[in-house]
């Protein structure tokens, strides 16, 4: 019966770690900054709306960055500020973790 409890607990962990990796994603992309926010570009049209773009404040636009982020569908950090009524098309919403 030990024996199938820490086989339990060790399968549940790695289900639980590997499930935390697959959030989280490892980018190199480019800064794109215009008057409708920040962005990460990879490729070569796949820009992502960059929330908590404040970390990147030290980065020039065109500069090459990595990042560690992960996907979001909310961004309150841009609620209430004015930004510009052009379009930027986008992939999508994410959250820096960390800057590598």
């Amino acid at each position: 019966m030990k024996s199938a409890n820490f086989f339990l607990s060790v399968i549940f962990a790695a289900l639980l770690f590997s499930c935390a990796s697959v959030n989280n994603s490892k980018q190199s992309g480019t800064i794109v900054r215009d008057c409708t926010g920040t962005y990460l570009r990879i490729g070569e049209n796949n820009d992502y709306l960059i929330c908590n773009s404040d970390l990147l404040n030290d980065k020039k636009d065109g500069e090459k960055v990595s990042l560690v982020f992960v996907h979001t569908k909310d961004c309150p950090e841009r609620d209430g500020k004015i930004m510009c009524m052009m379009y930027h098309e986008n992939k999508g919403m994410i959250r820096v973790k960390s800057i590598k």
